[in-house]
C-alpha cells in the first residue's frame, strides 16, 4: 500500500485555504459590481420618475421646430400705451416698436449691453369670429349619426396604429354638441396647460388683482426649460418683462419660463388649480390619476389633465369671450396669432382661422394641440397623441384633422 505524500499532506491545509479565499474573492468583486450595476440603474429610473412626475408645464421640448407645417401667420403689430416704473434702469413709456427677430436678438444678448428693461407692450389686431352666414343642410338625426361615425373613425386609427395612444374631444361650440374618444383618460398637456392657467389669469385681471404692467424678472433660478425657451435663447439674466409680454409668450411661443412667470404672479400651482378645477376638473392637475402610456408603461403622477377638461376650457374661453370680449380679447389674439406650428391646419381650408396652443414633451413622447377652429361653425377640437416620433404624431393629428372637417362640411353642404 502506498503511503500519503507527507508534502502534500502538508500543503494540502494550504490549497484548501487558498481556493477559499480565491472563491469569497470572485464572490465579493461579483457582488459589488453587481451592486454597482443596481446603484446606477436605481439613480437612472429615479431620474426618468422625476420627469415624469413633474414634467414642464411646455414639455422639455428638445426640438425648436417642426418639419410638418410650414405655414406662419402674418404678425402685424399696435401699440397699447401704459407707464410704469421699474426697480432697474429708468421709467419706460410704451411706444410702437417692433420686436427683434431671433438673430438680432442674438446679437444683442451676446455682443451689446442688454437694456434690462421691460420691452414695450405690443398688440396685434383684434381677432374676431365670423358672423354665422351658414345654413346647416344636415337634419339632426344626420348630423347626430355622422358625429357618431367621426368617433368611430377616429378609434380607428387609434386601433390601427399599435405604437401609439390616441385621445380626442370635439365640442360645437355653436350648439353644444360634442363626442369624445378615450377622452376622460389622463394625459400630459405640457405647454397646452398654458390655457387654463391664463383663464385664470385674465380672470383675475378682470377682478382687478392682476397688472398688465407689472413686471417679472428673468433669473438664475428662474424655473422652466431653458432648451425650450424663447427667452432663455435671447436674453441675459437681469432681463425684465412686463406680464402681458410672459403671456404671450407663454401661448405664442410656446415658451416654459414666460408661463413660470404667470404662475409666479399668482403664487402657484397649489393656489391656481383650485380655480381651474371650478372650470373643469374630471382629471385634476394635482391629483395623481394611475394610467397606462403608449408604451404600455403603468404611471401614477400629478401633472396630467384629460381632453374632455381642455375641451371644456377652450369652451369657457370661447363662451366668456362672447360675452365679456374685453377680458379675454388678448389671449384670443395669442391664440390666433401662435408662431408654434398647427398639425391641424393642413386639413382645413387655407383662409380658415384656427387659435390653437400646442404642447409636447419630447422626453415622454406626448404631443397635444387644443383648437378653437372659426369653420362653418366654431368649434373646439381636442388631439392628443402619444409616440415616439412627433413626426408621426403630427401626421395621425392631420388624419384626424380631416375627419373632424369633413364631418363639418358635410353638415353644411
Amino acid at each position: 500500500m502506498k503511503r500519503p505524500n507527507p508534502t502534500f499532506l502538508q500543503k494540502a491545509p494550504k490549497i484548501q485555504s487558498s481556493r477559499r479565499k480565491r472563491t469569497l474573492s470572485i464572490v465579493l468583486v461579483t457582488l459589488g459590481i453587481t451592486l454597482i450595476l443596481m446603484f446606477f440603474r436605481k439613480v437612472s429610473y429615479d431620474g426618468q420618475t422625476y420627469a415624469e412626475m413633474f414634467p414642464d408645464l411646455v414639455g422639455a421640448a428638445k426640438r425648436e421646430t417642426t418639419t410638418y407645417s410650414e405655414y406662419r401667420r402674418p404678425v402685424h403689430t399696435t401699440t397699447e400705451s401704459t407707464t410704469v416704473t421699474t426697480t432697474t434702469e429708468t421709467t419706460t413709456i410704451l411706444a410702437p416698436s417692433f420686436a427683434p427677430t431671433s438673430a438680432e436678438s442674438s446679437e444683442s444678448s451676446s455682443t451689446k449691453v442688454q437694456n434690462n428693461s421691460p420691452d414695450p407692450i405690443l398688440e396685434n389686431p383684434s381677432f374676431t369670429f365670423k358672423k354665422a352666414t351658414w345654413h346647416q343642410t344636415a337634419t339632426y338625426q344626420k348630423r347626430a349619426v355622422m358625429l357618431d361615425e367621426l368617433r368611430e373613425k377616429v378609434k380607428a386609427v387609434d386601433v390601427e396604429q399599435k405604437y401609439m395612444r390616441i385621445c380626442f374631444e370635439f365640442i360645437s361650440l355653436k350648439n353644444g354638441d360634442s363626442i369624445g374618444y378615450r377622452n376622460l383618460e389622463p394625459v400630459l398637456p405640457s405647454g397646452a396647460f398654458a390655457i387654463p392657467i391664463e383663464l385664470v389669469w385674465y380672470d383675475q385681471y378682470a377682478d382687478g388683482k392682476q397688472d398688465l404692467a407689472g413686471v417679472a424678472t428673468y433669473e438664475r433660478a428662474s424655473k422652466g426649460s431653458r432648451s425650450a425657451s424663447y427667452i432663455a435663447k435671447n436674453f441675459r439674466y437681469g432681463k425684465q418683462f412686463f406680464h402681458r409680454n410672459a403671456l404671450n409668450y407663454a401661448v405664442t411661443k410656446n415658451d416654459s419660463i414666460a408661463l413660470n412667470f404667470v404662475i409666479d404672479s399668482m403664487g402657484s400651482m397649489n393656489e391656481i388649480v383650485p380655480q381651474i378645477d371650478k372650470i373643469s376638473n374630471y382629471v385634476s392637475y394635482n391629483s395623481t390619476p394611475l394610467y397606462i402610456d403608449y408604451r404600455s408603461r403603468r404611471y401614477r403622477s400629478a401633472g396630467r389633465t384629460s381632453c374632455y377638461d381642455m375641451g371644456e376650457y377652450l369652451r369657457y374661453l370661447y363662451n366668456g369671450y362672447i360675452n365679456a370680449p374685453d377680458t379675454y380679447q388678448r389671449l384670443i389674439n395669442d391664440m390666433y396669432y401662435s408662431e408654434t406650428a398647427s398639425p391641424l391646419k393642413a386639413s382645413f381650408f387655407q383662409d380658415t382661422p384656427i387659435l390653437h396652443v400646442y404642447g409636447r414633451n419630447t422626453s415622454m413622447g406626448t404631443f397635444m394641440e387644443c383648437a378653437i377652429i372659426d369653420c362653418e361653425e366654431p368649434i373646439a377640437v381636442v388631439v392628443y397623441v402619444e409616440n415616439a416620433y412627433e413626426e408621426n404624431a403630427a401626421s395621425v393629428m392631420q388624419q384626424i384633422g380631416r375627419y373632424t372637417a369633413d364631418f363639418v362640411r358635410n353638415c353644411y353642404s
